[in-house]
């Protein structure tokens, strides 16, 4: 009898130790995203594209709630257009990621939000294959800026982001 309830705490820690293991490397944690940027209509690698990774959590109380910055990151994808950015350690939803690929010249492409409406995606996961749009003749690229700012949720800065706040700054360049 004696064995029976040892054995029964231990089912129970390892199950537990098993649960912990679950949620703290499931796909909301800390991890990588990987994927390969491509011209939508050519089907080539888009190398040199800037992928920014934004990472935020509601903080407060219901209702005075705010939000906080947990991570920011941002890499360029290679000569074969593939990239892998490290995501911030203590994220808990899909929700609380912002992923945007930049290249001037092209449409940004965010995985919560699509230019020009600003509407939102059904899906929010980064797929392994992200396709840019050329940027359309007789778009703004102001307005286009200020997309990519909505939907970096104003982290493209300077100092956390050089890379990505340097290609941007074309958009206000641009005619």
């Amino acid at each position: 009898m004696g064995s029976n309830i040892y054995l029964s705490r231990r089912a129970r820690l390892l199950g537990l130790v098993g649960f912990f293991v679950l949620v703290f490397t499931g796909p909301g944690c800390a991890g990588t995203i990987q994927g390969q940027v491509l011209d939508a209509q050519t089907g080539q690698p888009i190398a040199g594209a800037v992928v920014l990774g934004v990472w935020m959590k509601v903080a407060g109380l219901p209702g005075l709630h705010h939000h906080e910055l947990v991570g920011v990151e941002e890499v360029e994808t290679d000569a074969e257009g593939r990239f892998i950015l490290k995501r911030a350690k203590s994220i808990i939803h899909e929700d609380d990621e912002s992923v945007t690929v930049y290249k001037f010249g092209y449409v940004a492409w965010n995985n919560i939000y699509m230019f020009p409406s600003s509407a939102r995606r059904k899906g929010q996961q980064v797929p392994p294959q992200i396709l840019l749009v050329r940027f359309p003749q007789g778009e703004s690229h102001k307005r286009h800026h200020y997309f990519i700012s909505d939907a970096t949720w104003g982290k493209d800065d300077p100092a956390k982001t050089p890379r990505f706040s340097q290609a941007v700054r074309r958009e206000l360049e641009a005619p």
